[in-house]
């Protein structure tokens, strides 16, 4: 029955979300570490393109500046003879405004309560992107210090006043550097990367950031020196990469440091989604003498090409929280009943036994552990609300540029097509979506928007004629990506191969039965996601129109409210479509046998 369909998705979601944490919860006890996750950042998705050189950038817009290019699609390898197609690929490089950053108390702590540096090395990755950015990005300049500068213990600025406030000692630097640290730990932003414009205002680096809470306090072990003044020669990239692995030495946060490089990466989307980003006051242990552990190089000059991917990867923020969202997919969840799935998923991470942050965290990571070091970021500078808010709303959008470069299912689009015998009378609507995706003929030039297929089969002679001629050409089928064409100035270009990539399964596949499911949130009645979904992925399926057999899904209330001028409008052709059965409740009512008439 429709009532039992709906309880067995709504029990695959808890469960394997159940199973998920049953695995973390078996890990050993005691302080948890991230470093498994935050090395992968020396190595992650290499098939990621990084940014050509003399790049065209496009400052017509008065807030942004934009780069563009082309990513070319077409059928996998040994397939037909389906002619590659063309998607317009965009991305940001600057910006208007700054993100603001409040340094909190209140914010939580991932590295332990005692030793706590996200802060002040966040701010000094803003510093480092930025000025690898300024030698990428053509008629960018900087990076530039201003007059703004963080306070120095031996200035007239009372301490007792600000009992929260964090003394941060940069260890025995040269006034170079402290001068460095003053400009990147300052308030509302001591240093700026720009592309200046002779119309318009100035448009800065996409990590462009102001303190809009207290001060940080400063402090060194140098005596020999006044505290550095203004006239200090900007830090380059190069320089900067040293002060930062001093720091890293002096205090031994390695780990820290590729954290808050995780976090920078998200600035962009945050900036991108016009939200507040908010990070934990910094807080210092007593450093022991006796125990000094050797220099370990942040080593980012030596793989300089790892970093330029991330930093492409970072100016994408469509493409950074379309990774962080795919983890709600699940493949073979159809769009009519992935509110269910969405439910049980929700039912268990809302539960009390999730209430714990770092325990969701892991949690969340453990379901595609390459993108960890994004979902650490994220919850580093509070933005992993956002992308469960999507994840709860089964409205998120996917990248499918991002996707193929780092490896990541994201929709149902992606997943080959099945092979049709030669007898069969029908093709399964998700294959005829993927077929109208790839033989790309008008009006589906754009894939879908959102990740869920739909469900049942279209009789063949109720589909299109391209769709038609591929479902039995005995060839398999599948969209692949191909090439990354960049514009670059005085009207050349500048193509990318990358290989195919094979996409990652993702975990969590219950294998304990016995799970006790907490059926408190199921509500099938209030359905909203299924609903606003179904409604999307047919208003792009049968644009042309809906065959003879689909008259119940057309008139169906999910469907009913399209404009008489939308794309969903008339029903055209025979009756010859199924819908199929273990749907969600309405459809049950809707089952259209094949016949040739109504």
């Amino acid at each position: 029955m429709e009532d039992a369909a709906f309880k067995a998705m709504y029990e695959r979601g808890y469960r394997t979300w159940c199973s998920l944490w049953e695995k973390t919860a078996a890990e050993p006890q005691g302080e948890v570490s991230w470093g498994d996750y935050l090395c992968q950042l020396e190595t992650a998705f290499p098939c990621h393109p990084a940014f050509p050189e003399d790049l065209s950038v496009d400052i017509s817009i008065s807030n942004v500046a934009f780069v563009t290019g082309t990513s070319t699609w077409g059928p996998m390898q040994g397939s037909c003879d389906l002619p590659s197609f063309d998607q317009e690929f965009l991305t940001f490089v600057a910006t208007n405004r700054p993100t603001l950053l409040s340094v909190s108390e209140e914010s939580p702590r991932w590295f332990g309560e005692e030793d706590d540096h996200i802060a002040v090395l966040f701010l000094a990755w803003t510093y480092i992107l930025s000025a690898r950015w300024a030698e990428i990005i053509p008629g960018a300049i900087g990076p530039e210090y201003n007059s703004n500068e963080a306070i120095w213990t031996d200035s007239n600025f009372s301490l007792d006043k600000r009992s929260n406030t964090s003394i941060i000692d940069l260890g025995d630097v040269d006034d170079d550097a402290a001068r460095w640290w003053a400009a990147v730990l300052a308030v509302d932003g001591g240093w700026n990367t720009s592309i200046p414009r002779d119309d318009g205002p100035t448009l800065h680096s996409l990590w462009h950031t102001k303190i809009v809470s207290q001060p940080l306090i400063l402090t060194r072990s140098t005596k020999s020196h006044h505290n550095p003044t203004q006239h200090r020669p900007p830090a380059s990239f190069t320089v900067a990469l040293r002060y930062l692995t001093d720091y890293c030495e002096h205090h031994q946060v390695f780990e820290q440091s590729h954290a808050a490089l995780a976090a920078s990466l998200l600035l962009p989307a945050a900036r991108y989604d016009n939200a507040k980003v908010q990070i934990s006051t910094p807080r210092f242990r007593q450093k022991s003498e006796s125990h000094k552990t050797s220099r370990k190089t942040l080593a980012w000059t030596h793989n300089l090409d790892q970093l330029d991917r991330l930093l492409a990867l970072s100016c994408n923020p469509v493409g950074t929280k379309a990774l962080l969202t795919s983890i709600f997919f699940e493949p073979g969840v159809e769009c009519n009943i992935c509110g269910a799935w969405l439910e049980g998923t929700f039912a268990f991470l809302d539960s009390d036994t999730m209430k714990d942050q770092q325990l969701l965290l892991r949690v969340l990571m453990k379901r595609d552990p390459a993108l960890g070091f994004l979902w650490l970021g994220a919850f580093i500078i509070g933005g992993q609300a956002r992308s469960l808010g999507q994840g709860r709303a089964a409205w998120w959008n996917i990248d499918l540029n991002t996707a193929a470069w780092t490896g990541t299912l994201m929709s149902f689009i992606q997943e080959p097509i099945s092979a049709i015998p030669s007898e069969a009378g029908e093709i399964s609507r998700a294959d005829e979506m993927r077929l109208l995706y790839l033989c790309h003929d008008q009006p589906y030039t754009g894939p879908p928007l959102f990740p869920w297929a739909p469900f049942g089969s279209t009789a063949l002679t109720d589909t299109n004629l391209d769709v038609r001629v591929h479902a039995q050409c005995n060839t398999s089928h599948g969209l692949e990506y191909k090439t990354l064409t960049w514009r670059c100035r005085d009207g050349k270009r500048t193509t990318t191969a990358i290989p195919h990539l094979p996409y990652r399964a993702k975990n969590g596949n219950p294998t304990n039965t016995n799970i006790s499911v907490d059926y408190d949130k199921l509500n099938q009645e209030e359905d909203d996601n299924s609903e606003s979904i179904t409604r999307n992925v047919f208003v792009w399926l049968r644009e042309d129109g809906f065959p003879v057999a689909e008259r119940d899904i057309r008139e169906h209330e999910w469907i009913d409210n399209l404009d008489d001028d939308d794309d969903g409008g008339p029903i055209t052709g025979d009756a010859l479509s199924t819908v199929g059965g273990n749907l969600h409740g309405w459809l049950m009512k809707t089952i259209t046998t094949r016949c040739n008439s109504l």
